[in-house]
């Protein structure tokens, strides 16, 4: 059983939970889908120790951090108003790129930015809405020319890039989100 000792305010990560276990052989820091960072430590272990693994693992944990965090949605924005928000770029980016597709669905997905079936039916996570708009922009053109090439091959990334640029740079900015509900 893990006890929380305390929590340490480390500047450039924020608050870790610090807690002792029974039966951890080793430290370990873990970082959970909302941003909580917590340091479990065995019972034999001293918080010099635990300190030292913390500098130690700052940038490890910078980075995971920055993978776990979304922008907020912009203010006041509901399920309502970014399922709207998102057809609307939708049907606007369709249009404008000369791509039909069979019907939309915004769902609240734990790890999926969007998808397109077989039926050229479109699938777009509601947390799109809290995305850069060049992100948000990015995955639904994913998902439209995935109307037209069913996979990534090199077709899909030639189409995709005279519409985005490079669509590989995007692909590797929008790692550095993950989905996370709206509030409600």
């Amino acid at each position: 059983m893990n006890t929380v000792v305390e929590t340490w305010e480390v500047p450039g990560i924020g608050p870790v939970a610090v807690a002792v276990s029974d039966r951890a052989r080793h430290a370990r820091i873990t970082i959970r889908r909302d941003g909580a960072v917590k340091l479990v430590l065995p019972k034999r272990a001293s918080l010099e120790q635990a300190r030292g693994l913390l500098k130690k693992s700052e940038r490890w944990i910078q980075r995971h951090l920055r993978q776990v965090r979304v922008e907020p949605a912009p203010s006041g924005l509901d399920r309502v108003q970014a399922r709207r928000l998102l057809v609307e770029r939708l049907e606007h980016l369709a249009k404008r790129h000369g791509f039909a597709y069979n019907n939309v669905f915004v769902k609240s997905q734990r790890t999926l930015w969007g998808s397109c079936s077989s039926q050229n039916n479109i699938n777009l996570n509601v947390n799109l809405a809290g995305l850069p708009e060049e992100l948000r922009d990015y995955v639904i053109l994913h998902e439209l020319v995935h109307t037209r090439h069913k996979n990534h091959s090199r077709q899909f990334w030639q189409a995709l890039d005279a519409i985005v640029g490079d669509g590989k740079a995007l692909q590797r900015r929008l790692r550095s989100y993950q989905p996370r509900p709206l509030p409600l």
